[in-house]
């Protein structure tokens, strides 16, 4: 049975952290988001801070936001195009695979050879179009299993939610047909919806437990068509998380809605201190 503090407190998210964000696929963007060589992507998700980036050759890694000197950020923007990534608080630099490559001499590493000075980097997996990291080790992770095709990469807008990740979510889910055709939840994190000859994906970006993004990725289309979308769906949620801190839960009218809150009842069980 979920709580108002499940939504509206910190344990919650910090079990979410440990038990559902640390142990399952991610997504972090569209491909087409970071499309060129030396592109990259910063974000933070599920309270991790990750960099996506593409390096010369074309191969994406997902990298840590945290320099192996004193873990200040690497990344500061939101999105760009570099050669190396450089700490702008005491100059380590890494190439675009996260390997340390130099420093100043005052803060150099005794061993600049040690794999310990290198950003730390996470499985990769790409799908339909989209980049997913993990935390987990690869092979200790439930598969991916998006097995759609989907039209060309169009464009991406941004929605800056005030409402735990959960509130969006739910919102996502209400009112789905069981058996919907054009409409598909892919834990935790993902939904993708047809629109004719579109296909729209919805990510969700868990920043902390009452700051979500929300990321409408269009293929076969361009996004911004879809900025009223995003803003009504930013003014609903906004409003069911106040729903949700006064204590009004969402009831599971769709078998959607109710494998979410099991799974999420699975995840809580690990974590005695949450619901």
């Amino acid at each position: 049975m979920m709580k108002a503090e499940d939504y509206s407190q910190g344990e919650a998210f910090q079990a979410e952290k440990r038990t559902i964000f640390s142990t399952a696929w991610l997504p972090v963007c569209a491909a087409g988001q970071i499309g060129q060589a030396e592109d990259f992507l910063s974000a933070t998700v599920g309270g991790w801070g990750v960099v996506a980036v593409r390096d010369k050759a074309g191969t994406i890694s997902v990298l840590r936001n945290a320099c192996r000197h004193q873990n200040m950020p690497v990344v500061g923007v939101p999105s760009g195009t570099c050669e190396t990534f450089r700490c702008r608080f005491h100059g380590w630099t890494y190439d675009l695979a996260g390997k340390f490559v130099t420093a100043p001499a005052p803060v150099a590493p005794a061993d600049a050879r040690s794999p310990e000075v290198n950003l730390v980097s996470f499985a990769v997996a790409q799908e339909a179009g989209l980049v997913f990291f993990t935390l987990a080790e690869a092979e200790k992770v439930l598969p991916l299993t998006l097995d759609v095709a989907l039209p060309p990469y169009g464009s991406t807008i941004s929605t800056d939610i005030a409402c735990n990740w959960k509130v969006l979510v739910e919102h996502l889910l209400l009112g789905q047909p069981d058996e919907a055709r054009d409409f598909a939840w892919h834990w935790p994190l993902l939904a993708l919806r047809r629109a004719g000859a579109l296909a729209i994906v919805e990510q969700v970006v868990p920043h902390t437990f009452l700051r979500t993004r929300l990321l409408t990725h269009v293929f076969g289309g361009r996004a911004e068509e879809h900025k009223p979308s995003g803003d009504m769906i930013k003014q609903a949620c906004e409003h069911l998380q106040a729903d949700r801190s006064a204590g009004t839960m969402a009831i599971d009218d769709n078998a959607l809605l109710a494998d979410f809150h099991r799974q999420l009842g699975a995840a809580y069980a690990e974590s005695p201190t949450t619901t």
